[in-house]
């Protein structure tokens, strides 16, 4: 499996287990005593984390294959990065769009700071997971 290949692989899981456990969280959440302020909290300690656990995770296949994680992007997986790329602008535009539409009839801030993020969120699953499948399909 190509370093590249791996780094999509930890990143998609690692924004589904992180992210998704944030919205898990807040979902659990709303509407509580507190909620808006708490939320903040956590999105920060769910940011955190996620780095975290990129770059922990980054540095353990970086070390178990030392020579792929050194060599520069051939012609193969450039062309997958371009093309996985499509993916993510239709996401986040369309999350964006509907964000906008929201707060214009009359939605929530909070709601619609959420929702945008996680239009960011599966943005990010689709580069990822589109990029995992040109990997294994073959671009």
């Amino acid at each position: 499996m190509p370093f590249r290949e791996k780094i999509a692989w930890i990143s998609l899981v690692a924004t589904l287990v992180v992210y998704g456990g944030y919205f898990v969280s807040l979902t659990v959440s709303w509407g509580g005593e507190g909620w808006i302020s708490d939320s903040f909290g956590l999105l920060v300690g769910t940011t955190v984390l996620f780095v975290v656990v990129m770059i922990a995770l980054t540095v353990v296949a970086a070390v178990l294959a030392p020579a792929d994680a050194a060599a520069p992007a051939d012609e193969r997986e450039k062309l997958i990065s371009l093309k996985a790329s499509q993916f993510p602008y239709f996401a986040l535009s369309s999350g964006a769009f509907t964000t906008i539409v929201a707060l214009f009839v009359g939605t929530d801030r909070f709601f619609a700071a959420n929702f945008l993020f996680l239009s960011m969120i599966v943005a990010e699953v689709a580069k990822d997971a589109a990029q995992i499948f040109y990997f294994r399909r073959g671009a």
